[in-house]
């Protein structure tokens, strides 16, 4: 079979030595540019993306096409083909499917817009020039402005008209500012009225209210929002006797609400817990009666040690023969890593001497292996070579039909092609269209 090849041959220039055409009596599947040599009519042929060309024609009009059904013996019939359109082409027609010449305009679906200016709006005529002002659905409670001309730099305003000013509206939604209210400022608000039956005759109406006429009630729903809101919150009460119970938290009833924070300022127990100055009690429930009804936030931990869990720190090693790790610290975190930046680089002389750590599976510990040893053993896994002499079948045993396969000449050592077939999992044969000079050898290199 042929050498398939899946991507376009860049030659740099080079020429093409010793080549043909494909030779067949049938015409191939077609594709822009593709040549053959028609055996039936002794006439090379390209496809110019509609039909087949005969090469050595030169002297077709522009826009003429080549049919190859076959006349006689060795020859061929051409045909030259001019449209036959109604109509006139232009830049501003397409042609149709019925073969006629239409304006694009008229293609259903294909509109012209135009934005009027604020002369004549309810015409919807006009150009909108330099400094006109264009409105946008604006009415007595809508104002929308959009200052000179319609350009990407200009800046449409819109908002609520909520003032006695005409098109001087003081509450603009897209504009935003700092200010402090005064008692005359306005404010919107929804009133709601209730309607008779059916619910459709009730009325939702957007007015205006100034701060200084909002209602108390009003504000009191607002403070009882607040208030409510942060029920709960911590509330520091002082310090706490561990040792004398003072005061009293382990008496119930009582009038210890949830929030309530105390700090610890005598060592004691404390529902059994050992407290330590400086702990934290936040009671979770009113009226706490149990260990589980209070948080402790204990402030008592111990430096660490090898058999103590505490405060401890983490810092790399600056000894040559134990750096290699890398500590930084943000927020309390400590980030630790491989650093070998800094390490002494190992002499190739040495590589039967160094060693990398790994973990072996099935022994379940960590070992470590030399370099030398390491390289030798991935090689056999990774990659392998044959020598043959003609067409051969070889064993490669990867399990996998991803390997290269590359082929060089024992004699020349220049690169050779040949049919590469992956028969199996295990196995690649090589085929030759004749048999070669010199010994080939095979290179297999498993991928993945």
């Amino acid at each position: 079979m042929a050498i398939p090849f899946l991507n376009n041959i860049d030659l740099t220039n080079n020429q093409l030595l010793n080549a043909k055409l494909q030779v067949t009596g049938t015409q191939p599947q077609s594709a822009p540019g593709q040549i053959y040599f028609d055996s039936s009519l002794d006439v090379a042929l390209y496809h110019d993306n509609t039909n087949w060309v005969r090469i050595r024609d030169t002297t077709l009009s522009p826009g003429a096409f080549v049919s190859t059904a076959s006349t006689g013996s060795g020859s061929s019939t051409n045909y030259t083909v001019d449209l036959s359109a109604g109509g006139t082409p232009s830049a501003t027609t397409y042609l149709r499917g019925d073969n006629s010449w239409e304006p694009i305009s008229a293609i259903p679906g294909t509109y012209s817009f135009v934005i009027s200016d604020n002369a004549t709006p309810t015409e919807n005529t006009g150009i909108v020039a330099e400094d006109d002002t264009v409105q946008i659905a604006a009415n007595a409670d809508l104002t929308s402005l959009l200052t000179g001309g319609a350009t990407a730099s200009k800046v449409l305003t819109v908002g609520l008209k909520v003032d006695s000013g005409l098109g001087n509206a003081n509450n603009y939604v897209l504009n935003q500012g700092t200010e402090v209210a005064a008692a005359g400022d306005t404010i919107p608000f929804n009133d709601y009225t209730p309607g008779a039956t059916p619910p459709s005759t009730q009325t939702n109406i957007v007015k205006k209210t100034t701060f200084g006429t909002i209602p108390v009630d009003a504000l009191t729903l607002v403070k009882q929002y607040i208030d409510d809101s942060v029920a709960g919150g911590l509330i520091y009460q002082g310090g706490y006797n561990a040792d004398t119970n003072t005061p009293d938290l382990t008496t119930s009833p009582n009038s210890i609400l949830k929030g309530w924070t105390y700090t610890v300022t005598a060592d004691g127990t404390f529902f059994g817990e050992q407290l330590r100055v400086g702990d934290v009690l936040i009671a979770e429930v009113n009226d706490p009666s149990a260990l589980t009804d209070w948080t402790t936030v204990q402030n008592n931990i111990d430096l660490a040690s090898l058999t103590q869990v505490g405060i401890g720190n983490v810092n790399e090693a600056t000894a040559a023969p134990l750096k290699g790790l890398s500590v930084t610290y943000a927020s309390g975190t400590a980030t630790a890593g491989l650093d070998i930046s800094g390490l002494t680089t190992q002499a190739p002389a040495n590589n039967a001497l160094a060693f990398i750590p790994f973990y072996d599976q099935q022994a379940g510990a960590n070992l470590k292996v030399g370099l030398s040893t390491l390289a030798g053993d991935l090689n056999e896994f990774t990659s392998k070579a044959f020598t043959i002499s003609d067409t051969d079948t070889i064993i490669h045993g990867y399990n996998t039909r991803d390997v290269i396969v590359q082929l060089y000449d024992t004699d020349t050592y220049e690169t050779v092609y040949a049919d590469v077939d992956r028969t199996s999992l295990t196995e690649v044969t090589i085929t030759f269209a004749t048999t070669p000079d010199n010994d080939v050898r095979v290179l297999v290199q498993k991928i993945g």
